[in-house]
């Protein structure tokens, strides 16, 4: 530290933060996200098993939304582990960590239940229905229970010829959720515009059906992934509203709950700043201020970092891990699981009178060179 005494703490290094902060803003945005749709899906049950009146237009959309939500989610949750384990270096390593058997026993998710790179076609094949109703000037009033009519607005803009900016006069603006929503709206639509226009042109082009989906495949991941942020955003900042006026949560809280919002969001688009830039809907200067709102978040965040974290209460139990004790009593618990490994009760440890010593005693282990058979 800066008075040469004192040793700062790993999570004040900027670094570490940009490893880990934004995945623990997206835990929270998952988790909101994941309410919403526990929701839904108990709605129609309802409707369902009352015999009310739900259109095949809503079924669609809840499964374009779990689609996309589970090919992202899971992704980030998979990668998210795997830099958690690489932010505590060589300890990160340790069986005692927890994070070894946490990632291995999580890396089944972006497979089973639908493969993360085969959903994206799910998702695509219903938003172009969307697309087709834009086009033809169809009754939307269907999408109004819908997560697809956020797109609406900007798929209109786009059709229409119309050029949308993003709204942010200077890096403050930046911080708003309602403008980092529109942005992630933008950036959905166009990429599903796209979309639609790479299947069209290929059919025109004489390539079979069948084949322009092939080749529209890259553009449908990268739009479910833009779809998801979308949506991700979108139900948090609903959830987050509907606590306020609820009044369950102080406005303390809400205001941290919101500042994790916005880093999530700030962070995606900073890591995929060219969609937004490709089109001119963001510029350059405006991308910059990208970048320095989410070091400025990180410091905003960082105080609360540990209690945001203490507050999902997973036990020591559920975590098995001596790094993400309740009491941080990190060290004496890594030597005492150290103290209870089998190789570890003996002194020198097992296989060394079979096999270790005779490489080192009486000359065995001294190189003399080899021989070549070639």
């Amino acid at each position: 530290s800066e008075d040469g005494k004192s040793e700062l703490q790993i999570l004040e290094y900027k670094q570490q933060q940009h490893r880990l902060l934004p995945s623990l803003a997206a835990s929270y945005c998952f988790f909101f996200t994941g309410k919403k749709v526990l929701e839904d899906l108990t709605a129609i049950e309802k409707l369902l098993v009352s015999g009310g009146n739900i259109t095949k237009t809503e079924v669609a959309d809840i499964h374009a939304s779990t689609s996309a939500l589970k090919s992202f989610t899971t992704t980030v949750a998979a990668d998210g582990i795997e830099d958690c384990r690489k932010a505590c270096g060589g300890h990160g390593f340790l069986q005692c960590s927890g994070l070894p058997e946490m990632l291995t026993s999580y890396l089944q998710n972006p497979t089973v239940e639908g493969d993360n790179h085969m959903l994206p076609q799910q998702v695509v094949k219903v938003l172009l229905k969307l697309v087709q109703a834009v086009e033809g000037n169809d009754d939307l009033s269907v999408y109004d229970k819908c997560d697809q009519k956020h797109l609406i607005p900007s798929l209109k803009a786009i059709m229409s010829g119309s050029s949308e900016r993003l709204e942010a006069r200077c890096a403050d603006d930046l911080r708003q959720l309602p403008v980092l929503i529109k942005a992630f709206r933008h950036r959905a639509a166009r990429l599903l515009a796209e979309a639609a226009q790479q299947i069209q042109s290929s059919v025109m082009g004489g390539k079979t059906m069948q084949q322009a989906w092939n080749n529209a495949l890259v553009q449908m991941a990268r739009t479910s992934r833009a779809y998801s942020l979308l949506v991700l955003l979108q139900n948090t900042a609903a959830s987050l509203d509907a606590e306020e006026r609820g009044s369950i949560i102080t406005l303390n809280e809400l205001t941290v709950l919101r500042d994790l919002a916005v880093l999530f969001g700030l962070y995606w688009m900073e890591r995929e700043l060219g969609d937004f830039l490709e089109d001119g809907y963001a510029s350059q200067e405006q991308a910059g201020w990208v970048r320095s709102c989410v070091l400025d978040l990180l410091d905003i965040v960082r105080p609360n970092a540990i209690p945001l974290v203490d507050a999902r209460d997973f036990s020591d139990f559920r975590l098995k891990s001596a790094l993400g004790r309740w009491d941080g009593d990190v060290y004496p618990h890594i030597m005492e699981s150290a103290n209870r490994d089998p190789l570890n009760q003996s002194e020198p440890g097992p296989g060394y009178e079979q096999h270790l010593k005779r490489l080192t005693k009486d000359g065995v282990g001294v190189y003399t060179g080899t021989a070549s058979r070639l």
